[in-house]
């Protein structure tokens, strides 16, 4: 879901509905290398959510994770909007 957030922000939403985050992984899901301890046997890195959060810190974001009402995850991005930006670089 796309949707402004105020003060000249975007606000992007992404939704899951699979097992969500364990709340005692939730403040360690964007540290570099973290790997929760139900995803260790999967293949990865734990590099992915620590590389989204840094390249949204790069365009004055931010990202964050929550846990899902029903069950899941919630990831929002938040991004300033430049009014006068021009769109073709």
């Amino acid at each position: 879901m796309l949707r402004p957030a105020g003060d000249g922000r975007l606000e992007i939403t992404v939704r899951d509905h699979g097992p969500g985050i364990d709340p005692a992984d939730l403040p360690h899901v964007f540290d570099r290398f973290y790997r929760a301890r139900t995803a260790r046997a999967l293949p990865g890195s734990g590099l992915g959510l620590a590389m989204a959060r840094q390249i949204a810190h790069s365009h004055g974001g931010e990202l964050t994770a929550h846990p899902a009402g029903g069950g899941g995850a919630l990831f929002r991005l938040v991004l300033p909007v430049e009014a006068d930006a021009d769109p073709h670089g």
